[in-house]
């Protein structure tokens, strides 16, 4: 866990990214845990069929590790005030997906210390499958 202070913090700062290669195994688990098991996640040869090239992860679970790269760094989970994502391309078994964050304001209001950041996931071959994201943190 990280000790995260609001003036150790600067505009373009990046944050420690986390790099997870999927399988199977662990879209499965997902399921189990969340109750999804809509057979593109689950069903190899149903994805398949459906022109998915074979099983895609769930997309909160990207976004779930994304949250985790993030309270990873603040060392406190309610520190993170706001989060969102647009979900831009299918994760699959096989791949390596980076969650990422950067610093991309800060400022005291009603004397909080708020840190905006700019938000991510990509394969490892540079597709971003999380975009358009942001986060807002209180430090």
């Amino acid at each position: 866990m990280a000790d995260v202070s609001y003036d150790d913090v600067n505009v373009g700062d990046e944050i420690p990214s986390i790099d997870v290669e999927l399988n199977q195994m662990m879209l499965w688990m997902y399921a189990g845990a969340s109750g999804d098991f809509n057979p593109i996640h689950v069903d190899k040869e149903f994805a398949e069929k459906v022109g998915l090239g074979g099983t895609i992860a769930h997309g909160l679970s990207s976004m779930g590790r994304l949250g985790c790269c993030l309270n990873d760094w603040l060392g406190d989970p309610g520190a993170l005030k706001r989060f969102r994502v647009r979900f831009s391309a299918p994760a699959k078994p096989g791949d390596t997906i980076t969650s990422w964050a950067r610093v991309t304001d800060k400022k005291e209001e009603d004397g909080k210390k708020l840190v905006f950041l700019e938000v991510g996931a990509r394969n490892q071959d540079g597709v971003e499958i999380l975009t358009r994201g942001e986060a807002l943190v209180e430090l």
